[in-house]
């Protein structure tokens, strides 16, 4: 049991830090598109952070920067309308039609927001005994950013991303 203990925890060490060399490495100034039906621009690559914009599906956007799994945006016809979004949200190829766009149910985006997939989540349930509907519970509840970033400041939790 120790032993594959150790094992998830060595891969995940060494997941996390090879990850900051894809990000570095990621193509800067490269036009993508967005892959959800509408994305909140951020003013910092944070989910708590404050909007600074909309963006909606199959719209062109030109990669700046990035940071980790964000990556600052602009819209390719209108630069002034900029943020961050996380990479997740993005593909390379051109959308053409929104009826043939694949997209995730609720369960994988829950996952991904955990960082984790669902082979990762069975073995992390099974290993260490974890109960993940309650924080797919939690999930559900839906707060707002702006109230996650109150609670979050207010019970010196960490700044979130937030704005002061």
């Amino acid at each position: 049991m120790k032993r594959y203990i150790k094992s998830i925890i060595l891969i995940l060490i060494t997941i996390g830090l090879t990850m900051p060399l894809f990000a570095a490495s990621s193509s800067k100034s490269k036009t993508m598109y967005v892959t959800l039906e509408s994305a909140q621009l951020k003013a910092k690559p944070a989910a708590a952070s404050k909007k600074t914009g909309t963006v909606e599906y199959a719209e062109a956007v030109v990669v700046v920067k990035s940071e980790k799994s964000w990556v600052y945006v602009e819209l390719a016809d209108d630069s002034s309308v900029a943020g961050w979004l996380p990479e997740s949200a993005l593909t390379s190829k051109k959308i053409k039609e929104k009826a043939k766009a694949a997209s995730a149910d609720a369960d994988e985006i829950a996952l991904a927001g955990k960082g984790f997939n669902s082979t990762i989540e069975a073995i992390f349930a099974e290993e260490f005994e974890v109960d993940f509907g309650v924080v797919d519970y939690i999930e559900s509840l839906g707060i707002e950013s702006e109230e996650a970033a109150v609670f979050a400041r207010e019970g010196e939790l960490n700044d979130g991303g937030a704005e002061e």
